[in-house]
């Protein structure tokens, strides 16, 4: 059986389409390209109305949908209020279209394999780690969200707070290890709030995992933690690890506290810039990134002002953007004030010059620096494009024969198109 895989959204999606994939893969189907399929899995995404569009339009540009089967995942089919709307009824209420909601996902391939096989009986096996495409390879160890941000339609959707088991972790940062790779990167929805059994939290299977892969050679990058999880102990973990990356994906959303209150975000501005400032101190290389978002309702230029300058303050590696998005059924949607598109645009826009200053400083200072660089192309002429410890993209050249997936020292000699130079 042939069948396309697509995927909208976040990282996380992603990784889950990956491990749908090779599942489906070992089960023997194949995964092919659009037109020679019989059946098409969508993960869905639904974190902004944008999201939504995309994937209506996706459906409604299928060629022979009716002829083929369609399995919707995820996030978008989660949730409760799509039967209120009318064309989005017609375009589900069809026998070829089957739901696989979040609290399912996990099972997608084995439904997705047994609609179409009727006859296959194997026992469904959930690997704990599997090869991916990419050379720094992804390890989902929590899923789930109960922080409920006001404007997050996703923690509504994706389900309860879930951890994985230490043990399984372990076991496949070996695995991870025999195929050859030399950075993982945890991920979740709420990564800090991991919390297996209420006997090992989120600092401690950071201290596992590091022990375990320092005896491996494995170097480790956190994806995406809450402000609300940086505490001394976890700021301590970057202080000059060669295990742990140097590099935090902290998202702030607003620099105001009047709209990180409204937010529901539980941490101030200036319990922010504190986190920032220790990881700074930590480690002189420590490189930041975060989400930011504009248009929050009641934001008026004052609370952007706040955002801008907490940004600027920060000194980020690289922002994330986003314009606020209403979503059906959060508090933030019931809130007076809400901000116009082209106000929302003209503060994104800011940010957005913002973002490209703060990424060009960043990478001049890292001159003359030696960076630990992973290897994620090779090019033609021995040259190599890989991504450091702190996240930065190098372009290198080098008369060794060096591997995707290698780790190599590299000395940062230039800045060009967005990118280090290294030798």
């Amino acid at each position: 059986m042939n069948i396309h895989i697509h995927t909208f959204g976040c990282r996380l999606n992603q990784y889950e389409s990956e491990k749908i994939s090779y599942e489906l893969k070992n089960m023997g189907a194949n995964i092919t390209e659009l037109n020679n399929a019989e059946a098409i899995a969508i993960n869905t995404c639904t974190v902004t109305n944008e999201s939504d569009k995309k994937l209506i339009n996706y459906l409604s540009k299928l060629e022979n949908i009716s002829q083929k089967k369609i399995f919707l995942i995820g996030c978008y089919v989660s949730k409760k209020e799509n039967s209120k709307k009318e064309n989005e009824e017609n375009l589900f209420d069809k026998e070829n279209i089957t739901i696989i909601p979040n609290d399912k996902k996990e099972e997608a391939s084995q439904i997705i394999f047994n609609a179409l096989a009727k006859n296959y009986n194997n026992e469904f096996k959930n690997p704990i780690f599997f090869p991916q495409e990419q050379s720094r390879a992804y390890l989902k160890i929590q899923d789930g969200c109960e922080v409920f941000c006001s404007y997050c339609i996703v923690a509504r959707v994706r389900g309860k707070h879930k951890s994985v088991e230490p043990k399984k972790i372990y076991d496949a940062l070996k695995i991870a290890y025999e195929y050859g790779y030399k950075e993982i990167v945890l991920t979740g929805l709420n990564l800090g709030s991991y919390n297996y059994n209420n006997e090992i939290k989120f600092n401690q299977i950071i201290k596992n995992i590091i022990e375990h892969s320092s005896k491996l050679g494995i170097r480790i990058r956190l994806s995406s933690v809450e402000p609300i999880y940086f505490d001394d102990e976890l700021i301590s973990l970057f202080k000059n690890s060669d295990v742990l990356c140097p590099h935090a994906h902290i998202p702030l959303q607003s620099g105001s506290n009047k709209i990180l209150k409204l937010m529901n975000r539980r941490y101030t501005s200036e319990n922010y810039l504190n986190i920032v400032e220790k990881l700074y101190k930590a480690n002189s290389n420590m490189a930041i990134s975060a989400d930011v978002m504009v248009g929050f309702p009641n934001e008026d230029n004052n609370d952007f002002n706040e955002t801008y300058d907490l940004c600027e303050k920060s000194k980020f590696i690289k922002m994330h953007i986003f314009r606020y998005s209403n979503r059906e059924n959060t508090p933030s949607a019931k809130m007076e004030n809400q901000v116009g598109y082209r106000t929302k645009l003209k503060r994104a826009k800011l940010l957005n010059a913002l973002n490209n200053k703060m990424k060009e400083d960043y990478y001049k200072n890292a001159i003359n620096r030696e960076l630990n660089i992973i290897v994620e192309k090779v090019l033609e002429n021995n040259y190599y494009i890989g991504t450091s410890g702190e996240y930065m993209k190098v372009k290198f050249k080098s008369d060794k024969n060096i591997n995707k997936k290698d780790i190599v020292k590299v000395k940062a000699v230039g800045f060009e198109d967005g990118i280090i130079i290294g030798e």
